[in-house]
């Protein structure tokens, strides 16, 4: 089981919000479906019980730097508790990524923004980038990422509907799966 890649998964989701929302010391909650965990985790378990017994089994205590994990299962996904002290030190320990900030700000003060407007973030980085044309029943109309993803490993899911454009960050496996429809 890969605890490093999901501790690095949960601060990189945390990191984004406290760019999107602002930083409050308290407790976080992310929720995974079961696949999402397994790519992550590298792991083929077939259910969210079989996922939460695995999760309670291998003991995300202290010796992780976000504190003592809680896992619990909700609605078919497994819920991730993160302490406040874990969130405190995404907050002051995990330095702020220009490229998602970037991304963030474009976001929020351009609620239409362009195809042209996401690829120029995306160029500012690196010229080695993918944009490509979503196939239909996705929900998105274009993906885009790094060929280096040292810059940045996930790939952003666009979707311009009523003059707004939104985006969404997917693992690279979580955007495969996303392709199986």
């Amino acid at each position: 089981m890969n605890k490093e890649r999901l501790i690095k998964n949960i601060i990189d989701q945390i990191k984004e919000a406290q760019i999107k929302l602002g930083y409050v010391k308290e407790t976080v909650r992310l929720y995974y479906p079961v696949t999402s965990l397994n790519a992550i985790l590298g792991t083929d378990l077939s259910d969210e019980n079989s996922m939460l017994a695995a999760l309670c089994e291998n003991k995300f205590k202290d010796d992780t730097v976000l504190g003592t994990l809680k896992f619990s299962s909700h609605k078919g996904r497994i819920e991730v508790s993160i302490p406040p002290e874990g969130v405190e030190y995404v907050h002051t320990q995990v330095p702020r990524p220009e490229f998602l900030s970037d991304m963030i700000n474009l976001f929020a003060n351009h609620h239409s923004c362009s195809l042209e407007d996401i690829k120029s973030v995306f160029g500012k980085y690196s010229e080695a980038y993918h944009c490509e044309k979503m196939q239909e029943g996705t929900d998105f109309d274009y993906a885009l990422y790094f060929t280096e993803p040292d810059i940045d490993e996930y790939y952003y899911c666009v979707k311009q509907e009523m003059g707004h454009t939104i985006y969404h960050r997917f693992s690279k496996e979580d955007y495969e799966l996303l392709l199986e429809v």
